[in-house]
């Protein structure tokens, strides 16, 4: 095919193109019906491939620099990314995020059971016997503890600097919900072992306080005002685990990569409200839980914050 035809059997759809890259300047992608929009997305196509076999076929024609002006016009329209406006944002956390928490529910609390399990283990594992307690504690944590003394808390006060502990607390609750999530791909094994795991360690503290005559009181308040959040998004994290493990291991009527592209999708979603979520237990944990007030205010905030808490998941709208 000569040139010339090349051009003339195809400028109407360059033209065309040309003509949608006009209207969207003025009017935005929002103002094009869905019919125009496909009529777009095939002439881009196009002219892509017109512009691919014109290199091939004429490198010297002056038709090069026109297709490459019209296809960069159209390109910054036809792959742009809608902005995260202020609405979405706040759609999200209103509406989509609770809607999402509860349609999943059985799958965070099955890992809230298995983190449950590990506690109710390693708690009475250690009150039967508390030398048990550094068999389960990891590395030097349990070396302040020693059996035969009970361990002095204080008024529950932590003399440490807020706002770097603030940040440190939260960096590893991410650290650990990440890691919760991704054992979804050893088959949902790597979740179960590490909310387990997390759970023995819970328990085998407790369980040391209360063999030891701590005062539990204080123990609790030094735990739950940061803990009933932070442990709720550690929970969405481990059912993002298991969701995984359930499309690597149950894919139903899809094939396995349609299985886990789907329950990808569902962890993305969450994604955002959990961190958010240990950002806030994290802020709680370093500014609230260390001051030097009594624990039954600790305690009394602590239920404030698991009702606050029931009632944001409760609210939204489903299927938002």
């Amino acid at each position: 095919m000569t040139e010339i035809r090349f051009i003339m059997r195809n400028e109407e759809s360059w033209k065309a193109l040309e003509a949608f890259n006009l209207r969207i300047a003025k009017g935005g992608m929002k103002k094009l019906e869905p019919e125009d929009v496909r009529e777009f997305a095939r002439l881009f196509r196009l002219t892509s491939h017109h512009l691919a076999y014109a290199k091939t076929h004429y490198p010297t024609s002056h038709v090069l620099p026109y297709l490459n002006k019209v296809l960069g016009v159209s390109h910054n329209y036809f792959y742009v990314r809608k902005s995260r406006s202020t609405t979405d944002i706040k759609k999200y956390f209103l509406h989509t995020f609770p809607s999402i928490v509860r349609s999943t529910w059985r799958f965070w609390v099955l890992a809230m059971a298995f983190f449950i399990f590990g506690t109710i283990f390693a708690g009475a594992y250690v009150i039967n016997d508390p030398y048990r307690l550094h068999e389960i504690m990891p590395g030097n944590w349990g070396d302040g503890f020693v059996v035969g003394e009970t361990p002095d808390l204080g008024d529950g006060a932590v003399p440490w600097e807020y706002s770097l502990m603030a940040a440190v607390i939260t960096t590893n609750n991410i650290q650990v919900s990440f890691n919760a999530i991704v054992g979804g791909l050893l088959a949902g094994l790597g979740t179960v072992a590490i909310l387990v795991y997390n759970g023995l360690i819970v328990g085998a503290l407790f369980g040391f306080f209360y063999q030891a005559g701590a005062d539990m009181l204080v123990a609790y308040a030094l735990v739950l005002p940061h803990g009933v959040i932070e442990l709720m998004a550690i929970f969405l994290a481990g059912g993002c685990g298991l969701m995984l493990g359930k499309g690597l291991l149950l894919p139903g009527d899809y094939t396995r990569k349609e299985s886990i592209i789907i329950q990808a999708k569902n962890v993305a979603k969450l994604l955002p409200g959990i961190i958010t979520l240990l950002a806030v237990a994290g802020i709680i944990e370093g500014y609230f839980t260390p001051l030097p007030i009594s624990p039954v205010i600790k305690l009394v905030f602590a239920a404030l914050t698991g009702a606050l808490l029931v009632l944001y998941l409760r609210s939204g709208k489903d299927n938002a």
